[in-house]
């Protein structure tokens, strides 16, 4: 009879808070204010952040810095962090950074998202952060790119991301204006 070893079982708790009035909403906040609030507290995370731990800790015009804590339960069965938490700070930075520097009317969706990954993130306390910056900014898209920094203070992924400028949603319309297939119907 063979035995069968089953590793210890661990727990991790999500809470979130409720982010209040989602800021495509907000006609008076700029992106700029919306990421300096955030780093001061003063404005709560949307639930994903929170769930991630992924911090904004500098914000700028156009160029934003974000870091994120590498957990056990991100990683794959590798060990390594898995790249979709990877790419979601990434694209988070990306977009932030085209959000920091367009007027307070604006806002913006993601359209496309490239990350190199250049060697894995192995599991080890610590943070990755990911610095990104506006490479091009046009009337209605606006072009991104970042590193991301391992704890062990090594380049691990480029990203490049480009995103949509839209007009911010009227409220009571969180989605904002429709621009993909809907809006055709």
């Amino acid at each position: 009879m063979s035995e069968i070893h089953v590793p210890d079982k661990h727990t991790a708790t999500i809470e979130w808070q409720d982010q209040g009035p989602l800021f495509a909403t907000q006609a008076e906040a700029t992106g700029l204010s919306y990421l300096r609030g955030l780093i001061s507290g003063e404005i709560v995370s949307p639930p994903v952040a929170q769930a991630l731990d992924i911090r904004v800790v500098k914000a700028d015009p156009g160029v934003v810095q974000f870091t994120m804590p590498v957990k056990t339960y991100f990683t794959n069965h590798l060990g390594f962090l898995a790249g979709g938490i990877l790419s979601t700070i990434i694209d988070s930075a990306l977009g932030c950074a085209v959000l920091a520097l367009i007027p307070g009317d604006k806002d913006i969706v993601t359209l496309d998202l490239n990350v190199d990954f250049l060697r894995p993130i192995q599991e080890a306390p610590g943070l990755i952060t990911v610095d990104a910056e506006v490479v091009h900014l046009g009337r209605n898209r606006g072009l991104a790119t970042c590193r991301a920094i391992g704890p062990d203070g090594k380049l691990h992924a480029v990203g490049k991301s480009s995103c949509l400028i839209r007009d911010k949603a009227p409220v009571g319309q969180p989605n904002g204006p429709a621009t993909g297939p809907e809006a055709r119907r």
